[in-house]
């Protein structure tokens, strides 16, 4: 399994990490996918899913704010919490990074068969059911 791992991360997931470092560092953009996929995080919530501190956390989140790629809002609830939260030209970029992304993966894809792609698509789902129920 490392070695797939390890072969997944050389040959796909660096290259492809080359299209964010132009606009984003791969800590940035993994910041910007979560809060594009969860909505508006607390800054707690958003050091926990990225697994850094929120001394880490600060400097990343105020440079994507200047950027205009995030927006800080108030908690309704709860004026003392500092919600963060992806604003309309900071999902138009991570559409954009996705869909440059997914087109890669997909021309990289292209040259297996359909039979093999049929396979590779059900050993995913089954490794991703697999991986959810290890974490119950």
């Amino acid at each position: 399994m490392f070695t797939l791992l390890a072969y997944m991360r050389d040959k796909i997931f660096r290259p492809l990490e080359q299209k964010t470092r132009s606009q984003l560092s791969p800590l940035q953009y993994f910041a910007v996918s979560i809060l594009y996929r969860k909505g508006s995080l607390s800054m707690s919530e958003l050091a926990q899913d990225l697994q850094i501190s929120k001394q880490q956390l600060t400097p990343l989140v105020y440079k994507l704010i200047n950027q205009g790629l995030l927006a800080k809002k108030e908690d309704k609830n709860d004026r003392r919490i500092v919600r963060i939260e992806v604003t309309e030209q900071g999902r138009n970029m991570f559409k954009g990074i996705f869909a440059e992304i997914k087109h890669d993966l997909f021309e990289k894809l292209r040259i297996l068969p359909d039979e093999e792609l049929d396979e590779l698509g059900q050993m995913l789902k089954r490794l991703q059911e697999i991986l959810e129920n290890a974490e119950k």
